[in-house]
């Protein structure tokens, strides 16, 4: 990906116990709610301490995906797209594949062909690559079978990442033109269905699986909708308007509620000028379309990577006004939704919605009846996830920096990274109370994983593992 859209993105196995799930998945939005982990882990850690092991990692940005003694993440180096697996206890790898993309997504600045973090079902791993598409590995680094899919057409990349849900793959391609979901079965790698999302733009978000055990349902969030989709079949049962244009947190489950969050610049900005009197000022050669070079000072040259949405450096009349319905329509929001009806369900379904501390990147945290949110610039805010109620709102970490990491907990307390490489950790409760502020010295895209009382940690060049001794 290439924004810090994947970064958070995490892979999960559903239909599990909530132990098994919560190591499947580290990011732990399995059975029980986001962020419940498995353990606790400890509050001051660094190079200096607590440290059980550090071992050189390829440049990536996805989390690390756990499951007994292996690890497994992915990586960018040399030209190929790499799967690594290492021994959890002691971080040396066991197992490395590689896969020699024919054409390397483009991205953003902080962008890594490596984003989307792998998912497990016990039996196999798998993994996806923007650059080229779903990849199977046996436990013994096998390729059981591939599945190549297009180039995503967006200016940040692929931001998605798999997850398995009654034995099948499921993999969220939105994007600027051609959006999609995917379902693809686990032991054959032959497409089970596929649903075209045209209304949906460019998006970042995972797919939640729903219920968390024996799921019927996909929840997708995406350009001004929350929907949910059948599992066996892929149709549309319900859906939710209110989101922004653009989503790149995923959605989470709680205590059998749904989570979403999300914010985008593009969310309330005014009518945009008429397309008419655009090409009027700036349409040189005639053609009824602008160029970059054409388009005039304003939002049509700001927005325009985004407006151009085949990516053919012109912006058309339709590329155009669809764009600008969106952002009429865009509500930056979070908010709480009572899963299940058909149709449109947001006048009937939707519980609760709060407008401050909205997050750009990370997913939101529900923990122990509460939701957590992290917003750039380390300003964290705390819901309680029955009523909406605020516990605090935009309250200072007092680390700066932007977050592409997604919040986690276990034993009571939260950690949450920052980009530059400090990982706070914080009570969990309806006040705010730091308890450390851990300086890593590299920067972390990736959300870390807890597991029997470790914490897992990818930096730009390290994947370290932290545990009191």
């Amino acid at each position: 990906m290439t924004c810090g859209a994947a970064i958070w993105a995490a892979g999960w196995v559903a239909g599990q116990d909530l132990a098994q799930a919560q190591e499947a998945w580290p990011r732990f939005r399995g059975p029980g709610g986001s962020g419940v982990g498995a353990s606790s882990f400890p509050t001051v850690f660094g190079p200096g301490s607590n440290l059980v092991w550090s071992v050189p990692a390829p440049p990536g940005h996805s989390s690390p995906c756990i499951l007994g003694n292996r690890i497994w993440i992915t990586g960018f180096e040399t030209n190929q797209l790499l799967t690594l697996c290492l021994d959890r206890d002691t971080g040396r790898e066991l197992w490395r594949r590689s896969i020699s993309p024919g054409k390397i997504e483009r991205g953003a600045q902080l962008g890594n062909p490596a984003t989307a973090t792998a998912c497990t079902d016990g039996q196999r791993v798998v993994a996806y690559f923007g650059a080229y598409g779903l990849v199977s590995y046996g436990l013994d680094g096998r390729v059981e079978w591939t599945l190549p899919l297009p180039i995503p057409v967006t200016q940040h990349g692929a931001g998605t990442s798999p997850v398995l849900a009654g034995g099948r793959v499921l993999l969220n391609c939105d994007q600027d033109v051609g959006s999609y979901l995917l379902a693809v079965d686990v032991a054959s790698g032959q497409v089970a269905w596929k649903v075209e999302r045209r209304e949906f733009r460019r998006g970042f978000a995972t797919p939640l699986p729903f219920p968390s055990v024996d799921p019927t349902q996909v929840v997708v969030p995406g350009t001004l909708r929350l929907v949910s989709y059948n599992l066996a079949d892929g149709t549309e049962r319900w859906s939710v308007r209110g989101l922004p244009n653009e989503m790149v947190a995923s959605a989470v489950l709680g205590d059998g509620r749904i989570y979403v969050a999300g914010w985008t610049s593009g969310s309330g900005v005014p009518r945009m000028p008429d397309f008419g009197g655009l090409l009027q000022r700036g349409d040189t050669n005639g053609d009824g379309r602008l160029s970059r070079e054409e388009a005039p000072s304003g939002p049509a040259k700001q927005h325009f990577p985004y407006l151009d949405s085949n990516k053919d450096g012109q912006i058309s009349r339709e590329e155009y006004e669809t764009v600008a319905r969106a952002f009429d329509e865009s509500k930056n929001v979070a908010m709480a939704v009572d899963p299940g009806g058909l149709g449109d369900v947001t006048g009937t379904h939707v519980v609760w919605r709060a407008s401050r501390g909205l997050p750009y990147v990370p997913t939101p945290l529900f923990y122990e009846g509460r939701l957590y949110l992290v917003k750039n610039g380390g300003l964290v805010s705390c819901f309680d996830a029955r009523t909406g109620a605020v516990c605090y709102q935009e309250e200072r970490l007092e680390t700066v920096g932007d977050y592409y990491a997604s919040p986690i907990a276990g034993g009571g307390k939260i950690c949450v990274a920052s980009q530059p490489g400090t990982l706070v950790v914080y009570r969990a409760g309806p006040t705010l109370e730091v308890l450390a502020r851990n300086v890593l010295g590299e920067p972390v895209l990736a959300t870390p994983a807890i597991v029997n009382g470790r914490i897992y940690v990818r930096t730009a060049s390290r994947l370290m593992a932290f545990g009191e001794h």
